[in-house]
């Protein structure tokens, strides 16, 4: 469930709900998956004569997802060993959130994807408390960033060094990538953070085999950051 306003800056909650493929192909007339019928009529009836729910499949939702479901399984031999490494060392609530893969497109081709993990709360980070994520991925050359087609990666904020996920996949053998950040950085084209008593650390971490590296990451941490044994 979120909340937002809409553009006359009238507030509305907003649900966005998931359904497997196989379902979400059985549609009513109106276009929305008959597996919703339950839950839609529910919320028609918690609302007074006169208004109506807005309801309409998310194109651009659908497609993350399943560029995003493509992406996991391309580099599940990077993304399996990374996860079951870090996802039990998990605190302050960081167990409840989901790994987050996404793909960012290009005229509507997919290009690049990230992989980000959430560890912990960021103690020292002044309130309120930033979250420590890690992220894997494929190493990244300064000069990649200069060269067509894949300097149009620059378009969304990735840094050289920042571990990315190619699509399609270059091809092997590969230098793997972990970064694990908390804090503020500065943006790109800034030469400073915003608030004066933000700070931003970082540790990164490479290996050509991602079993190891996933390993050493994990093996690392627990001794950088020791509150992640409490998990």
């Amino acid at each position: 469930m979120d909340y937002d306003t809409s553009e006359d800056g009238v507030p509305y909650y907003a649900w966005w709900i998931r359904v497997p493929a196989a379902e979400n192909t059985r549609r009513d007339t109106d276009g929305i998956p008959r597996a919703l019928a339950p839950l839609r009529r529910h919320l028609a009836s918690e609302l007074p004569a006169g208004l109506e729910w807005e309801i309409a499949p998310d194109r651009e939702q659908t497609i993350d997802h399943a560029a995003s479901s493509d992406m996991r399984a391309l580099y599940e031999d990077l993304i399996g060993p990374f996860e079951r490494a870090l996802m039990p060392l998990r605190v302050d609530g960081a167990d409840a959130l989901d790994p987050q893969a996404q793909v960012w497109k290009w005229e509507e081709q997919p290009l690049v994807g990230t992989f980000h993990l959430w560890l912990c709360e960021d103690r020292d980070s002044p309130p309120p408390h930033s979250w420590t994520v890690a992220s894997v991925g494929l190493w990244t050359e300064p000069q990649l960033f200069d060269e067509e087609p894949a300097a149009t990666i620059g378009h969304f904020g990735f840094t050289p060094h920042h571990p990315l996920l190619f699509l399609p996949r270059p091809p092997a053998p590969s230098t793997f990538t972990a970064r694990v950040e908390t804090g503020a950085f500065p943006m790109k084209g800034k030469f400073r953070t915003r608030g004066a008593d933000a700070i931003g650390t970082a540790h990164q971490w490479t290996a050509n085999d991602p079993t190891f590296l996933a390993e050493r990451v994990a093996r690392d941490l627990k001794i950088l950051m020791p509150h992640l044994l409490r998990g």
